[in-house]
């Protein structure tokens, strides 16, 4: 599903709304929202290149097919200039760090081998 940006603006405040905390290597910033009565997140990335609305569209056609149950649903997206604003369901709960981690032991893993993350692939 293709957002229009004004919509996602609107829910987020003009993205002035409280942000998400994330990790300091993160690449993107998000927003915790209500999208047509749904719970979500989004997600908003600078693009590295420029993509157009096809583009957006088949990616996220392909993102759709190969969705895995296991995996936040991802709702749909939208352009705004160079930012990409990926809109996901919002799960209350564990962050996927941890989910994947352990505080008390940081270099543990549950996918700590490319065959078990192959596995959930």
């Amino acid at each position: 599903m293709i957002y229009d940006t004004s919509e996602i603006s609107s829910s987020t405040n003009n993205f002035l709304s409280h942000r998400l905390s994330s990790s300091s290597t993160s690449t993107s910033t998000s927003w915790r929202c209500t999208l047509r009565g749904k719970d979500a997140v989004v997600f908003q990335r600078k693009s590295r290149t420029p993509i157009d609305l096809p583009d957006l569209q088949q990616s996220l056609s392909l993102i759709s097919r190969s969705h895995h149950t296991s995996l936040i649903k991802l709702l749909g997206a939208s352009l705004s200039g160079s930012y990409v604003n990926l809109v996901y369901e919002f799960v209350d709960g564990a962050n996927l760090a941890d989910c994947l981690r352990n505080p008390n032991n940081p270099s543990f893993t549950v996918l700590s081998s490319w065959l078990s993350r192959l596995s959930i692939s």
